[in-house]
């Protein structure tokens, strides 16, 4: 009887790892990111115009698409692929709702194809902007964000003369001085 109940508790173990590693491994629902050939144009337009503006002492402000966002980021990768490791990122699509940003970064570990989902709030401070998570997935795994927390370091150093950066309305919305 003992041997019986080791060997149910035993697959019962199996069973529930298994089902945790495919949850794990399996690709989430991505967003629908617009996409726009022209985009990656107008993102080093609207922050040229930015930087002039800035030079020139005229106060002025930027707001970024969805799409503009994501053909930088895409153009980006393929300029500067990430170095080979463990975990290397293959590709990342951001999704602005309302007023807050979701990342869906597509990563290779150790040979294995892994999507982290990260959602939350942008927080500018001291000239940087920083992803404060709400939401954290690994695959379809909703993971609690106090476990991964202190491992999530999304920010981004950002030039002088940035006053603010926010969403609003799904849009990012970058001011100068």
């Amino acid at each position: 009887m003992v041997k019986r109940i080791i060997g149910y508790l035993a697959l019962a173990s199996l069973l529930t790892s298994l089902l945790l590693i495919g949850l794990l491994l399996r690709k989430p629902p991505l967003p629908d990111a617009a996409r726009d050939p022209e985009a990656a144009q107008r993102f080093t337009e609207k922050v040229a115009r930015l930087t002039l503006a800035h030079e020139q002492g005229i106060p002025s402000e930027i707001r970024l698409t969805e799409a503009e966002i994501n053909s930088q980021i895409e153009e980006g990768l393929k300029a500067h692929p990430p170095p080979a490791g463990d975990a290397t990122v293959k590709g990342a699509t951001v999704r602005l709702e309302g007023e807050k940003l979701v990342a869906v970064l597509a990563m290779n570990v150790k040979g294995q194809d892994v999507y982290v989902t990260v959602g939350g709030n942008l927080n500018f401070a001291n000239r940087a902007i920083k992803l404060v998570p709400s939401e954290v997935r690994i695959g379809s795994l909703p993971v609690p964000v106090s476990w991964v927390e202190s491992k999530i370091d999304m920010h981004m150093e950002l030039p002088e003369g940035i006053t603010g950066v926010r969403i609003e309305d799904s849009e990012l919305v970058v001011q100068a001085d």
